[in-house]
């Protein structure tokens, strides 16, 4: 246990050098100090902030030329544009002013069709994104405008596909059922950064970073409303990171229907195929507000995730926000994970870890019905690290629930507060660990079941 602690901090004194090093990359001004970047007006190439025209051909007609010229800023500024699906080239960052909107278009057709792109942990054909960029390098997002998913086209058809598939598919199969766009896909892509935006309604996923390194999400305000004026936004995360490493997430707010962030490295037997893991993410100041989960790791996580630091964040209202979801068939090594300096409040669980039922048999993919073995098929989680946290006003403090046959490994508690109305359980873990902790609950106190080796 002592040998791991020393390993983290190492990991987090070298990240931290590493992050100041990586601050250079991405599409800022600073990559061309001498002469400032051209710009490239979208009005000037037909389109309209009217919010009526359709203005796909021209503001891709923008980022087309700007591309040709060795790449520069496409500026969208003075009014709503509406448009269906757009593709960054590399060298090209889009820039939407304080004074303008991006909107999303309704219609499917508007989305083409991406080959093999990554949704819910599985390659498959599916919508393109709003705004995509795939296989390039050097590209961003920024300003202090407004991307707009128009949801609504997309919630309300969920909700009824969902409602009349319940009794025949699976909860967690649903999603692949319908198919609808996310905001931002960011895939395959290195040297990026999207900063400053406000990011709303998306109709899936709101930023989802596939297979990418070296990204930086810094200042963005994202909202999906859960429940508002009859909308109820549907699977829409603020932030999903998938089989992608050396990111940094700063400065960000975010409230959503489901997780604000998730970690992720693919789901079963095709995750497992692709073995990609999620490593190297520094998440630190941001702002969690409603969702399912503050920053959850998991559940599709067959290529592994490990190095993640999440440090100096706020949650209120939040359901569970530091939160581990693991799940039987997903597979994986998730690793070296740590919370730190945590403030949580009005929320339904400050630590929240549970694995489904786990029984020891060979598990069934659930959508390509491949038999994947037991061993490959269950996700292993060790080395977790939960420090310098305080939480007040929660229903329970902690449900750290393991299964018989898939404990937790080596999970420190370090220097934290928990006041709620329920204690709550620590079970199934090999080597726990509590310093300084206090759980404060009126009347019960934490439970502590099947676990080998408990140190406090």
């Amino acid at each position: 246990m002592e040998f791991r602690i020393k390993f983290l901090l190492i990991w987090i004194l070298v990240f931290d050098v590493s992050s100041a090093v990586y601050g250079q990359y991405g599409p800022s001004d600073t990559a061309n100090s001498v002469n400032i970047p051209p710009l490239f007006d979208v009005r000037k190439f037909g389109a309209k902030g009217d919010s009526v025209t359709l203005n796909t051909k021209s503001i891709q007609k923008a980022i087309d030329q700007c591309a040709r010229k060795g790449g520069g800023v496409v500026l969208i500024s003075g009014g709503v544009y509406s448009s269906g699906a757009i593709f960054l080239k590399e060298n090209v960052r889009i820039r939407i002013e304080k004074n303008a909107k991006l909107r999303a278009v309704d219609g499917i057709g508007n989305y083409p069709i991406i080959k093999n792109t990554r949704i819910a942990g599985i390659e498959m054909d599916w919508p393109s994104a709003f705004i995509n960029a795939v296989n390039v390098k050097n590209v961003g997002l920024d300003g202090e405008g407004i991307i707009d998913g128009s949801g609504y086209y997309w919630w309300e058809p969920y909700w009824i596909k969902r409602d009349s598939l319940s009794k025949t598919v699976l909860p967690d199969l649903i999603d692949w059922y319908v198919p609808r766009p996310r905001l931002i896909l960011f895939d395959k892509v290195s040297d990026a950064r999207i900063t400053g935006l406000k990011l709303r309604n998306s109709g899936f996923w709101t930023v989802h970073i596939c297979y990418s390194k070296r990204v930086e999400l810094l200042g963005l305000d994202i909202y999906n409303p859960v429940l508002e004026d009859g909308k109820r936004a549907a699977s829409t995360d603020g932030i999903d990171l998938d089989s992608s490493s050396d990111i940094i997430i700063r400065n960000c707010k975010i409230s959503v229907d489901d997780d604000c962030i998730a970690i992720k490295s693919g789901r079963g037997s095709d995750g497992l195929r692709v073995n990609i893991p999620t490593q190297n993410v520094l998440i630190e100041h941001c702002s969690f507000l409603k969702g399912h989960g503050g920053v959850s790791i998991g559940t599709e996580t067959a290529g592994g995730i490990n190095n993640i630091m999440i440090r100096n964040c706020k949650a209120d209202g939040n359901n569970a926000a530091i939160k581990f979801k693991p799940r039987p068939g997903r597979g994986g090594v998730i690793e070296n994970i740590t919370y730190q300096g945590w403030e949580i409040k009005n929320g339904a669980v400050a630590v929240d870890y549970s694995l489904r039922k786990v029984d020891g048999k060979d598990y069934v993919d659930e959508w390509q019905m491949i038999q994947v073995p037991f061993e490959k098929a269950t996700p292993k989680y060790r080395n977790i690290t939960i420090r310098d946290i305080k939480a007040t006003n929660m229903k329970k403090a902690v449900s750290f629930l393991g299964w018989p046959k898939a404990h937790a490994e080596n999970v420190l508690f370090q220097d934290v507060y928990l006041q709620a109305e329920q204690a709550g359980i620590f079970q199934y873990i090999d080597n726990l660990v509590l310093k300084n902790v206090t759980i404060e609950s009126p009347g019960n106190s934490v439970q502590f079941l099947d676990i080998v080796n408990l140190m406090r």
